[in-house]
């Protein structure tokens, strides 16, 4: 059962401002306003994200503190949002490319007391996304847990730290940091889909579709559907296959992948007319793909 995997988000690293970003990946729109607590618009705040790809794209608000970044695919982003004098914030947000996507953050200033220590927390993130991204996880694990010391508040590096952990095949203790997330955001869509991620390397699929389930909620992200969809399917139970292949289909319509699949869950419910739709769906979004091929055997041999 090919369960898809996620890419390794390496995250939350800290950049120079430029204006508004344009991926080559997708046509989603993102925009908003950075203020300050009084509501006045923060000028020169930098927004920037890492997608799954580990292309780093960013935008930079303008007097009135409003920004925009382009060409996202669907799916769930980290965005960072700092401005000098401000605490750096970071907000989880799913973002969906025929969609209005609005992000608004509030920024709080900082003490000029603490400017030495949130330069140095800082530091340490920085310091540990490159270590993970360069595969040393012991190394990254001793970073997040010394930034942990300096800002327990800053729960996301539990994520980072289970990524560590799971990379190096430590499973039980993966686990328990990814919990340590959902302590603090019981939504956290990075968290839920990993777990889920570890307990299928572990077979324990009926754990593991709990927190897939969770996080197609939390997620625009067509993989998480996509991974319930053939759990169902391999316990054959082709009905929920179905329910969750069709989401897959919504969040990511030219897929053709989740489409065939779709197909195949439908005639084993015995619906052949919503097979053959699905299949027709396959050959339209990709007419020239292997996938097409299989759409047109799978017609063919219908009535």
């Amino acid at each position: 059962m090919p369960i898809r995997k996620f890419a390794l988000p390496v995250s939350l690293v800290l950049l120079v401002a430029t204006g508004v970003a344009l991926a080559q990946m997708g046509t989603g729109r993102i925009t908003g306003t950075i203020a300050d607590p009084e509501g006045n618009g923060i000028e020169g705040a930098v927004i920037s994200f890492v997608d799954r790809t580990g292309k780093k794209l960013k935008g930079t608000s303008d007097e009135k503190g409003k920004w925009a970044i382009l060409g996202f695919r669907s799916g769930t982003y980290d965005f960072n949002i700092e401005a000098e004098g401000y605490q750096t914030r970071i907000e989880q947000k799913p973002v969906r490319e025929l969609d209005q996507n609005k992000l608004d953050v509030v920024l709080v200033p900082l003490l000029a007391a603490s400017d030495r220590a949130m330069e140095s927390s800082n530091a340490l993130l920085t310091d540990a996304n490159e270590l993970l991204k360069q595969e040393q996880y012991h190394k990254a694990i001793a970073k997040y847990e010394e930034l942990l010391e300096a800002q327990p508040s800053f729960y996301q590096a539990h994520e980072f730290i289970g990524i560590a952990y799971r990379e190096m095949g430590d499973y039980d203790a993966a686990l328990a940091e990814f919990e340590e997330v959902l302590v603090a955001d019981a939504r956290h869509a990075g968290a839920l889909i990993s777990i889920g991620d570890v307990l299928v390397s572990q077979q324990k699929l009926e754990e593991a579709l709990v927190y897939f389930e969770k996080a197609v909620d939390q997620t625009t992200d067509a993989i998480v559907p996509f991974n319930a969809a053939e759990i169902y399917f391999g316990q054959q139970n082709a009905a929920k296959a179905a329910e969750f292949y069709r989401i897959a289909t919504e969040y990511k319509p030219d897929w053709p992948d989740a489409h065939l699949k779709l197909g195949y869950a439908y005639l084993n419910t015995g619906d052949l007319e919503s097979a053959k739709t699905s299949f027709q769906k396959v050959v339209e979004v990709a007419p020239d793909s292997p996938q097409a091929e299989m759409a047109q055997a799978a017609l063919s041999s219908l009535p």
